[in-house]
């Protein structure tokens, strides 16, 4: 692991020793330790990460154990939430130094998934951000990086455009590995791909690297979805469940219901959206906005027939599973006609308003 620390610390009525950066369980299978970490400021490394201002999370629970995440939904979660970073820092002597970071940033809600998705990798940490509902799970640590994570990635493809990144991310840590970030000529070659991922260059390296050439970018072409355990876990990240009232006249009651699955993404994803289509033999896909296109399915008797058994059959995982356990709860009741009813409607009503944003 990359900068660890240990301290001892005293949970509930336990006295917890060396506790690392690595989760693990204790011998019963029901207790999950999870790390407690110094600053970095105390670590003696030579470029220390931006970790400074943000708090490391620590806690002490008793879980069950549950079946380990498939890797496809894990590889179609992360086509969503994860990112691939690569950090240039100056240290206090002005020379630079390189950080490639791999991390899934989360509401703190979400702290279950993460935890199961931590336990999938058997490496990284978790913190909580500033500000305090959002959290995170951090791999920095090279060898875990070209060990674990990389080869995940690899054996299971991320199909959206995500993919480059990842791409370009694994030509930095290749030239980490061989330690050519140690040199000026091998600096120069990481700014030049990181110029290529993501937001790119920060303004101030950018007037300080008058040498780049950002490398291009690679080219991903997907053809098909390998899995629905994909599809599930990518509508986890990405996906919607949305319940719609509006006035109808043509209603007795004077209100029309709807149910919606949508997913929304930037326009270079476009022909990932019409394979879904595809796969699922459901649903249509529209123009959203200038640069996103929105994949979306409302026709009740496709999410009856389709939609809601592949995901009874391939969970949606995290906070998002009760948005669709309230969305099928909305499917039933419509299925039985309630919807056209005033106390039927009054119920739905009810279930809507705590869903998605409005979930406490």
């Amino acid at each position: 692991m990359g900068y660890r620390g240990s301290k001892s610390a005293l949970c509930g009525s336990f006295v917890v020793k060396e506790q690392r950066a690595d989760g693990n369980w204790y011998p019963s299978n029901r207790y999950l330790r999870c790390a407690l970490m110094d600053f970095e400021s105390s670590y003696q490394v030579r470029f220390p990460s931006k970790q400074l201002r943000l708090k490391i999370l620590f806690f002490s629970t008793v879980i069950e154990k549950t079946p380990q995440l498939n890797p496809y939904f894990v590889t179609g979660f992360c086509e969503g939430e994860s990112s691939f970073q690569v950090s240039i820092i100056m240290n206090k002597n002005f020379k630079l130094g390189v950080r490639a970071q791999f991390t899934i940033g989360l509401h703190s809600r979400d702290l279950a998934l993460l935890l199961k998705i931590k336990e999938f990798f058997g490496c990284g940490i978790i913190v909580k951000n500033d500000p305090q509902s959002e959290i995170s799970f951090r791999v920095n640590s090279l060898q875990d990086l070209t060990n674990i994570i990389i080869p995940h990635f690899l054996n299971y493809p991320l199909l959206t455009q995500k993919a480059a990144d990842f791409y370009l991310f694994k030509q930095v840590t290749e030239l980490m590995k061989n330690k050519a970030h140690l040199t000026t000529e091998g600096l120069q070659e990481i700014i030049n791909i990181k110029s290529s991922m993501n937001l790119g260059l920060s303004e101030e390296l950018k007037s300080n690297s008058i040498k780049t050439v950002p490398v291009q970018r690679p080219t991903i072409k997907t053809t098909n979805i390998p899995d629905s355990n994909w599809i599930s876990g990518f509508v986890s990240g990405e996906g919607n469940f949305f319940v719609d009232i509006f006035k109808s006249s043509s209603n007795k009651i004077g209100f029309q219901v709807k149910l919606r699955l949508s997913i929304t993404q930037h326009s270079r994803d476009k022909e990932l959206l019409e394979l879904i289509v595809k796969y699922l033999a459901a649903g249509i896909v529209n123009i959203h906005s200038e640069n996103a296109f929105v994949f979306k399915v409302s026709k009740l008797v496709d999410l009856k027939k389709k939609i809601i058994p592949l995901f009874e059959k391939y969970p949606i995982l995290g906070v998002k599973q009760l948005d669709f356990l309230d969305f099928c709860e909305v499917a039933k009741l419509m299925n039985e006609g309630k919807h056209l009813t005033t106390e039927g409607l009054y119920l739905i009503r009810t279930i809507k308003n705590k869903m998605n944003t409005k979930r406490k």
